[in-house]
């Protein structure tokens, strides 16, 4: 039988309002005008499983990917969203970049660009044991590649 983490024990696991997460997931959605090299970057670079879109009417279609219990929604709103010309995932407050975690760091820096996306900084060691790299999106979200190991 599967317990939960109050069952556990786990202090983490309720907030000081007592609510808690329903799942031990992050879910993130991405706005976009064209979801398709999205689903091909995310499916490619971290093996991201393509599941079932959610059309909402008058309001657009939700590509989901799953990674475990995470999903990541691609959004397609009916009115194209405007781009936000910011260089630096740092320039700003907000959220600004997501860290994937991957087996092979250097295969995952190689897909990005094979994807359309782009590299800022190539694979290297951050402290003993832990790479990480740099890159973009083919729309331009900023994402941490991580590799422990």
């Amino acid at each position: 039988m599967r317990t939960s983490r109050a069952q556990r024990g786990d202090p983490m696991s309720t907030s000081s309002s007592g609510a808690r997460m329903a799942k031990p997931a992050l879910d993130v959605g991405l706005v976009t005008a064209d979801a398709q090299p999205l689903i091909d970057f995310y499916a490619g670079v971290a093996g991201f499983d393509v599941l079932d879109p959610l059309e909402l009417p008058n309001i657009g279609t939700i590509h989901k990917l799953g990674c475990g219990e995470s999903i990541l929604r691609i959004m397609v709103p009916v009115d194209p969203p405007a781009r936000d010309p910011s260089a630096s995932f740092s320039a700003t407050a907000g959220i600004r970049y997501l860290t994937l975690e991957v087996d092979d760091i250097e295969a995952a820096a190689a897909a990005v660009e094979r994807l359309g996306g782009s590299v800022a900084l190539p694979p290297f060691e951050l402290r003993p044991g832990r790479r990480v790299a740099q890159v973009a999106d083919p729309e331009g979200n900023m994402i941490e590649l991580g590799q422990d190991g």
